[in-house]
């Protein structure tokens, strides 16, 4: 057994990893199989609402955000439970396989404020997007700053939240890099804030593929509107 075996062990002892829907103790802290069997609702596959001259977008996600989806998001978006980000990322890493083309493809994080940042200590969104990535082998680049330190769109009604979402990002200097985008978000709701996002992107030249949350709310199944499956 190597030193860093015996370390890892001697950890999962003392703060054994737990399952991020229901934070029970769970091997490697997958979900467990109550979770899996009580059936985790399926994400799905929506357009966001990109400007006409930049292009249609899609985005894929995991999950519906209710239930045990839902708790899970909140305890790692707003209570510090950075320790579920390999398991959800490995959950979107899954979503991504069956849903999106990868060849080329690197991941892209959503920013959040360096106000946000300082209150939270961390973007959960670049978080899943690095055990993402890892799992997916490829890169993770963050390409993307917040210039505005706006309102948090959860706390608007739907009307106001194109408005708030638009001209708050920008490209950072020196990344016109080959390959495509794929942007990563935690949730998507209305999904203004993606699109803004793939606008910047676009209109700065760079290439977007597609887009993937975590999970999604906000929107029942209409027609036109594909079920992802279970990760």
């Amino acid at each position: 057994m190597s030193a860093g075996d015996f370390l890892r062990g001697l950890l999962s002892l003392f703060f054994p990893e737990r399952c991020p829907f229901c934070d029970g103790i769970s091997v490697g802290g997958e979900p467990c199989e109550s979770c899996e069997q009580s059936g985790l609702p399926p994400g799905e596959v929506r357009q966001l609402p990109v400007p006409l001259r930049f292009g249609s977008c899609r985005c894929v996600t995991s999950y519906l955000y209710e239930g045990r989806v839902r708790e899970a998001i909140l305890r790692f978006k707003f209570r510090g439970r950075r320790d579920y980000a390999p398991a959800l990322g490995r959950a979107l890493a899954e979503t991504l396989r069956r849903s999106a083309g990868l060849r080329g493809a690197y991941l892209v994080p959503v920013p959040v404020s360096k106000r946000r940042l300082r209150e939270r200590g961390y973007n959960q969104a670049l978080l899943l997007a690095k055990e993402a990535a890892r799992e997916l082998g490829i890169p993770c680049r963050e390409l993307l700053e917040k210039t505005v330190d706006n309102r948090a769109q959860h706390e608007l009604q739907r009307s106001d939240r194109l408005l708030n979402a638009r001209n708050v990002y920008r490209v950072k200097k020196g990344n016109a890099i080959p390959g495509a985008a794929i942007l990563i978000d935690d949730v998507v709701t209305t999904g203004n804030t993606l699109a803004e996002c793939v606008k910047t992107l676009r209109e700065a030249g760079l290439e977007v593929r597609c887009c993937a949350a975590l999970a999604s709310k906000g929107l029942r199944r209409p027609r036109g509107v594909e079920k992802t499956g279970k990760p």
